[in-house]
């Protein structure tokens, strides 16, 4: 139950204020107001944490997101009664996830081939690599919701991290995107 309540507070995060300033398919969002109306609701329905939190939390994402997840999942959890919310955690993320079209191999293989790396594994084959994107998947695959354009800079961030610690993949994600991925060590996303 938390990891669903961490992944509808990321994906109420991220759409709020992605929108606010993003650029790839239309801007002029005032990202203020959309984390406001975002968190308002998701402290209304008792959701996740607190409207501070929230906002702080979707102020760092905004503008990194696609913005048609983020309008789709915004109007979903807005027309949304709690009782809707409560019971289904995940159905505004996933009603809106189909407008996540950010292309990932890309990423995926990258951030494999640094956590394999940095795990002692400079020579990985194909099977561990795809291991390791399955793994990386267990929360969802939120990447795909973030402008092509910063992906590619993470990506870029991640094969250049000349250091292991701390963990390059979770660093670049949260430096370019604002995402905060889980970790079960110090260089593998849950």
């Amino acid at each position: 139950m938390k990891k669903k309540l961490s992944i509808l507070f990321l994906g109420l995060s991220l759409s709020l204020v992605l929108a606010a300033c993003d650029d790839d398919d239309g801007g002029g969002f005032d990202a203020g107001a959309w984390c406001a109306d975002t968190c308002e609701k998701t402290v209304e329905c008792a959701l996740g944490p607190t409207l501070e939190e929230c906002t702080t939390e979707c102020e760092e994402m905004a503008a990194n997101m696609l913005s048609g997840y983020v309008d789709a999942y915004r109007t979903c959890l807005l027309d949304a009664e709690c009782a809707e919310l409560n019971a289904d955690a995940m159905m505004c993320v996933e009603s809106a996830e189909p407008l996540c079209t950010t292309d990932t191999a890309a990423y995926n293989r990258a951030a494999c081939l640094k956590i394999l790396e940095c795990d002692g594994n400079t020579d990985p084959t194909e099977d561990e690599i795809t291991q390791c994107i399955s793994r990386q998947h267990g929360d969802g695959d939120m990447i795909k919701c973030f402008k092509p354009a910063l992906v590619q800079r993470t990506i870029d961030c991640i094969e250049d991290a000349a250091s292991c610690s701390p963990a390059p993949v979770a660093t670049c994600v949260y430096d370019l995107l604002g995402l905060e991925l889980g970790t079960g060590s110090n260089n593998q996303p849950q």
